[in-house]
């Protein structure tokens, strides 16, 4: 009954919304609203790159291809970039703690989620610790982001290894297009303190810049095992800079750099003692501090040839203090050519290098064989856009060969094809390789599992089980079968459906092997199944004031895992990592000019129930977690043309929600409902 009454509840505030009469509400040309005033015909027309890594129309893109504009960030009331992407059908975006999320596509949900790539720029923010994404070291400044490109399914022939499921690409604006100033302040009672500061001005006749400043201040959230404090408050604080140039009408570049420091509060559990009681809970802190600088050149050369030459370097180092502490210094290299051959021909051909440095300092908790560690990666690949009917049939064939120093050399090729019969309808269909390479702790690594007392005669001795690296551990891959269409049915409605099979083989499997000291687990390319889905979105404008985006995910995961040795079952964490996504995801959000200056935003989303692994218990122990409602609400006042008063409800339905239970580090944590004041002044 509380579950139906809160549905009722959301589904009553939509209708009111929704009914508002056009005679109470003002154009969205009198709010100066852009994003509103834009037609979806318009929308279809953006501009993306990272599809087919070059300029195209989001409507000519054979991916299953999602944008989250600037206008969609600002409107939602989000404060971080992970849960921007909770807007992306396809995507399970859930809240782990204040500083902590599992972000994954398609499947395979975790803290340490390995599937996913993510780029800030075209810079890589993939960690070689664990093959994922860090999210609270992902801080820039939201209002300095243009769009985020969210593409479901591989992408490996153009950004290499570990683009299995999906590609988030992060494209922040020009400096052209950031001139002036902007201040950002907000209070609130978990968003206790944020704020920014960006100034951007033209320097020169043909290069702009500007620089920013951003922090945020989050409080604690509650323990979902007694409701007692969780101890994860967490402070992070960005700055850094963006140039722009345009020497001449045919070249542009780019040199960009950030730095910051985050701090977060923590419970470490479960933390493994050596001696009685052995498994404990203890209150710790953890430190990340970065810092990169990238730079970029492109040149359009005669016949519509272009080249484009991007290097960056990017250091971070992250201290869970009491259980280990890493740093990463990454070196990238990477050129791009463009060129034709004929009318039917668009040929792109590239190359890079990557070295990545690494430095562990080892704990009781976690060890790696090899405290200096490093991975140099040679990668080339080609891409072949042919022209089949004029302006109705397009195939793309590519491939991309990558070496790297732990599984040598990887192919990954992918073919996608297009087809427009009329206008405003798109037809797509693609098959891909793609591979996922070992991380450092799968193959140098040791884990503690379980600490324990031995039974006599050997009651002087602790008993370990550690999960341990297996330098034969190889890539992991997955062979993507995908299919969709888009109809821009008119002006004002729009459709986008995709649909997927996936054949995995090679998954990770843990195996136990004897040690000196009890018994440990290991690494192995054990496990394999299939996975399938669908994911629609649809977007619609009936009126000037009134905006509505539906998307819905459905996915079915089949993993099965056997001992290589007898051929039987040995463990149920693998088969868990298909239980971890749902099978149902739904999100409805509504944007509403109700009134000259005045703007409201509902966003309701819905998550089937998953299962989560006991981090006490990562070998075998699952809980099972319900289906929940989220719900957003916030309320924008333009005051004036320079300044924006906004208040923000999130997850209203709740005092406290659990979206997920972290397999690492820390426990159970409910996220609370969030209610904050923010200011934006321009100038």
């Amino acid at each position: 009954m509380k579950s139906a009454g809160k549905k009722y509840l959301v589904a009553g505030a939509l209708c009111l919304c929704c009914t508002l009469t056009k005679g109470e509400v003002n154009a969205a040309s009198e709010t100066g609203n852009e994003f509103l005033d834009m037609d979806l015909s318009q929308l279809m027309n953006i501009t993306i790159t990272s599809v087919s890594k070059k300029e195209q129309r989001l409507a000519d893109a054979a991916a299953a291809v999602f944008v989250i504009s600037q206008e969609d960030i600002r409107r939602s009331g989000v404060t971080s970039i992970p849960d921007a992407l909770a807007m992306a059908p396809g995507l399970q975006v859930a809240k782990i703690s204040a500083s902590k999320w599992s972000v994954s596509s398609r499947g395979f949900a975790g803290h340490t989620s390995n599937k996913l790539l993510v780029l800030i720029d075209g810079r890589s923010v993939y960690s070689p610790s664990f093959s994922g994404t860090w999210w609270d070291m992902q801080n820039t400044l939201l209002e300095d982001i243009d769009r985020i490109e969210v593409i479901r399914g591989p992408g490996g022939t153009l950004w290499g290894a570990n683009a299995v499921n999906g590609i988030i690409n992060i494209i922040t604006k020009k400096s052209s297009e950031t001139h002036g100033g902007l201040v950002r302040v907000g209070a609130g009672d978990q968003e206790r303190y944020q704020g920014g500061v960006r100034y951007g001005a033209k320097l020169n006749g043909s290069t702009d810049g500007r620089i920013y400043l951003t922090y945020n201040d989050r409080d604690n959230n509650t323990l979902a095992n007694g409701g007692g404090d969780a101890n994860d408050s967490w402070q992070s604080f960005q700055g850094g800079f963006r140039l722009d140039g345009t020497p001449r009408a045919n070249s542009e570049w780019t040199l960009q750099g950030d730095m910051y420091r985050n701090r977060a509060d923590q419970i470490l559990y479960p933390y493994w003692i050596a001696t009685s009681p052995y498994l404990t809970a203890k209150d710790s802190e953890a430190d990340m501090t970065g810092a990169n600088i990238l730079g970029r050149y492109r040149r359009e050369l005669s016949g519509g040839d272009a080249i484009t030459v991007q290097a960056y370097y990017d250091y971070n180092d992250q201290e869970e203090h009491d259980y280990y502490q890493q740093t990463f210094k990454t070196v990238d290299l990477d050129i791009q050519y463009e060129t034709s051959f004929g009318a039917y021909n668009s040929f792109t051909i590239g190359g890079g290098y990557r070295r990545v440095d690494g430095e562990y300092e080892n704990s009781y908790q976690v060890e790696v064989s090899d405290t200096d560690t490093g991975d140099d990666i040679y990668s080339t690949f080609v891409q072949d856009e042919i022209k089949l009917i004029d302006d109705k049939l397009w195939l793309t064939l590519g491939t991309k060969w990558e070496h790297n120093d732990f599984t040598g050399s990887e192919l990954q090729p992918s073919g996608r094809l297009l087809w427009k019969p009329v206008a405003n309808h798109s037809f797509w269909a693609s098959v891909a390789r793609a591979v996922r390479t070992p991380s450092i702790v799968e193959r140098k690594g040791s884990i503690l599992a379980a600490s324990y007392p031995l039974p006599p005669p050997y009651n002087s001795i602790t008993g370990t089980t550690y999960i341990r690296g297996n330098k034969e551990f190889d890539s992991e891959e997955v062979v993507a079968y995908e299919t969709g269409y888009r109809w821009q049915a008119n002006t004002k409605l729009s459709f986008d459906i995709a649909a997927f099979y996936n054949e995995y083989e090679k998954l990770y499997q843990l195996e136990p092997v004897t040690s000196s000291t009890g018994l440990d687990f290991t690494f192995v390319n054990g496990a394999e199944g299939h996975s399938y889905g669908l994911e629609l979105a649809a977007d619609w404008k009936p009126t000037s004031w009134l905006s509505l985006v539906l998307t819905y995910s459905y996915l079915d995961m089949e993993l099965s895992s056997v001992n290589s040795l007898t051929g039987q079952n040995v463990s149920e964490s693998t088969l868990a990592i298909a239980k971890s996504s749902p099978k149902h995801q739904a999100s409805v959000r509504t944007s509403i000019d109700f009134a000259e200056k005045w703007q409201t935003n509902l966003w309701l989303r819905y998550t089937d129930e998953i299962v989560g692994r006991d981090s006490a218990d990562v070998l075998s122990g699952e809980i099972p977690l319900d289906g929940y409602f989220l719900f957003d609400a916030n309320l924008i006042w333009k005051a004036t043309d320079h300044l924006e008063i906004m208040l923000v409800g999130q997850n209203l339905l709740n005092n406290s929600q659990l979206e997920y239970i972290s397999e690492l580090i820390t426990p159970a944590t409910e996220i609370e409902r969030s209610v904050y004041l923010k200011l934006t002044y321009n100038f």
